[in-house]
């Protein structure tokens, strides 16, 4: 009887190598009454991790939403590829920052806190002053202070074992990405509909603006409230001691035999690494300028082409994102970094869209759109959430998590550089 208990547990374990719990809470190692704590707090700390990241990417996806604005403000500028160089260029340079320089070690409220307030004064900034070049400057700080604001995020969630946390903040991800567009569809409706004397792309641009702002206000007191909850403020208290303690020159900073260096943990997570990586750099190769120049067929050949850009072609994947990111935490159990990586191989197919764009019907166009979308949602969080299980502790987790996000940006930024190289090459022209 032992000995086929021990067999079966051995089974088990060999089975969920690569596996976290995510439906229930869990901490591995806690006494009893911390794991009663974190389960009594588990709804409020996953809600206020999805709604800061809903917001942050907020600020991201505000720009990008707003390509009737740029199409008819400054058409001559490709705002829509030139932005996402911007935006993803910086996030991958500040990150690589905080990485080298230890800037992470210096808190979560030093860099989340200005990052809202950065936010606000960059969207101040884009309805003061109607100029192309800050535009695009623009989208290179949103990127900048995504860096800042979001890494924290998935830093917080790191700390502790669950991959739910993870999840939140990447449903949130595709959350901000769905309920952006519509937000700024239905404004820009409700403009039209009011016949206003002011420039109709314009005036839904500010106050598609201004509800940014408001969501960053509110941010900055959720945050505070995650903060105070128990077992998050014992997890960065404590982190912060090891921050203190590496910090100072003169003191030697001994470490347990599982925490591990950034380049053991990025051996380790080498296919998960590439896996990220490579699932936004297809995503932002091909999103969103390249289908928002698609074919003239269909409703693409009306007059208010400019309008389709944004509530289709971007909400197409934002919902599809949505979708995935969702559905993530049901099928995760499915998925080894083996099978990952061949998903994530596949996605070079939507390269058809480059080729095809301007020959197939607008259905077909939206259909590979929300597919691209879906895929890139499933993928991201499921690459995030499966984790080794040779990753233990809290620096380990919180360490793997800000690898991770380097990946991410790599992605944002290699893709859309490319994008970029092609269209000025006359590839997709």
């Amino acid at each position: 009887m032992d000995l086929d208990d021990s067999t079966d547990r051995d089974r088990k374990s060999s089975t969920s190598q690569y596996h976290l719990q995510i439906n229930e809470p869990e901490i591995i190692g806690d006494t009893p009454e911390a794991v009663d704590d974190y389960i009594t707090h588990h709804r409020g700390i996953y809600w206020r991790l999805l709604f800061l990241n809903l917001v942050v990417l907020w600020a991201y996806q505000s720009l990008i939403s707003a390509q009737n604005y740029y199409s008819h403000s400054f058409a001559e500028y490709h705002i829509d590829f030139w932005g996402t160089v911007s935006a993803g260029v910086s996030m991958l340079a500040l990150h690589i920052l905080q990485l080298v320089f230890g800037l992470y070690k210096y808190g979560f409220s030093l860099r989340i806190i200005p990052g809202f307030i950065g936010y606000i004064v960059v969207a101040v900034l884009v309805m003061s002053i109607k100029n192309a070049y800050l535009l695009i400057i623009s989208f290179g700080v949103i990127g900048a202070l995504n860096t800042l604001t979001e890494s924290p995020i998935y830093g917080i969630a790191g700390l502790f074992s669950t991959g739910s946390f993870t999840q939140a903040v990447q449903v949130g991800n595709g959350l901000a990405g769905f309920l952006n567009v519509t937000f700024n569809t239905i404004i820009r409706i409700i403009v039209y509909l009011s016949h206003s004397s002011i420039d109709n792309d314009q005036l839904s641009f500010y106050i598609f603006m201004s509800i940014l702002i408001l969501l960053c206000f509110i941010a900055l007191f959720v945050y505070y409230q995650l903060m105070n909850i128990p077992p998050v403020k014992t997890r960065v208290t404590q982190q912060m001691a090891v921050f203190e303690i590496e910090r100072r020159g003169n003191v030697e900073v001994v470490l347990s035999e599982q925490d591990m260096s950034f380049w053991k943990l990025a051996s380790i997570l080498k296919i998960h690494l590439f896996v990220q990586f490579y699932i936004l750099f297809i995503s932002l190769l091909l999103w969103p300028g390249i289908p928002c120049g698609v074919t003239t067929r269909g409703w693409f050949g009306f007059g208010g082409k400019t309008w389709w850009c944004s509530p289709f072609i971007i909400g197409t994947f934002n919902f599809g994102d949505l979708i995935g990111r969702t559905v993530a935490v049901r099928v995760h159990r499915y998925f080894s970094p083996n099978s990952l990586f061949a998903c994530a191989i596949l996605r070079t197919f939507f390269i058809i869209i480059i080729f095809v764009r301007h020959s197939i019907d607008n259905i077909l166009v939206l259909f590979l759109i929300a597919f691209m979308g879906m895929t890139n949602g499933l993928l991201a969080t499921v690459t995030f959430m499966v984790r080794p299980d040779s990753i233990k502790g809290v620096n380990n987790c919180e360490r793997a998590a800000y690898l991770m996000t380097a990946a991410l940006y790599a992605g944002i930024a290699g893709g859309s550089i490319l994008a970029v190289a092609l269209s000025l090459s006359g590839v997709i022209s």
